[in-house]
């Protein structure tokens, strides 16, 4: 079988550049929130962001309700 090569284009390139700026503002944020309140906080916040775009709630929806232990 022949090796097939994939070229990106200038679109996709762009597209690319433009992911992994997020990647590295979420990777920023992460570790300031690791510094401040610990992994632990961190993942927590990552997953309920997570959870919160699995919902597919509008933009528009109220935030959801997040019950904390005293």
């Amino acid at each position: 079988m022949d090796k097939q090569t994939f070229t990106p284009g200038a679109q996709d390139t762009a597209e690319a550049d433009a992911k992994d700026a997020f990647f590295e503002q979420v990777a920023a944020i992460s570790e300031q929130m690791i510094a401040g309140y610990g992994r632990d906080f961190a993942m927590g916040v990552l997953l309920l962001a997570a959870r919160y775009i699995a919902q597919n709630r509008p933009a528009e929806a109220e935030p959801p309700q997040i019950v904390t232990q005293p």
